[in-house]
C-alpha cells in the first residue's frame, strides 16, 4: 500500500525537485567540508611533519577520534608542541606536558579535533 502511495504521489519527481533544490544551495560543497578526507588532504598538502624535541608529557586530552589521533599529534608538531598518542581509561588521548595543555587543546580546537575543553 505505502509503495502505491509513493507512485501516485509521483515520488520520483517530487525527489528529483528535492535533490536539485538542495544541489542549488551547495549541499554538495557542505558535504564534502565535513569529511575527514577534506581535513586530511589538507593537513597532506604541507609535506612531512618532524617532531619537536621530546618532553615529559603527563597532561592529556581526550576526545579526539581514533582515526584522528595521529593527525592530532602532527597538527601539535606544526605548532612546535610535542605530544604523544596514546589510549586512556576512556579511549584514545593526545598527551602533551602540563605547561603546553591550554594551548595544546586551543591548536586542536582550531583544526577541529576537539570541541573547546577537552581534557581529562
Amino acid at each position: 500500500q505505502y509503495a502505491a502511495e509513493l507512485v501516485r504521489g509521483n515520488v520520483k519527481e517530487v525527489a528529483k525537485a528535492e535533490f536539485a533544490a538542495a544541489k542549488k544551495a551547495k549541499l554538495d560543497d557542505i558535504l564534502k567540508g565535513l569529511t575527514k578526507d577534506a581535513k586530511k588532504a589538507a593537513s597532506d598538502d604541507e609535506g612531512e611533519v618532524t617532531a619537536p624535541p621530546q618532553e615529559v608529557v603527563t597532561g592529556s586530552i581526550s576526545g579526539i577520534d581514533i582515526m584522528d589521533l595521529e593527525d592530532a599529534v602532527k597538527a601539535l608538531w606544526k605548532k612546535g608542541i610535542y605530544a604523544e598518542s596514546g589510549m586512556g581509561c576512556t579511549g584514545p588521548v593526545v598527551m602533551v606536558s602540563e605547561e603546553k595543555l591550554s594551548t595544546a587543546i586551543k591548536v586542536l580546537a582550531e583544526a577541529g579535533f576537539v570541541a573547546g575543553e577537552a581534557s581529562c
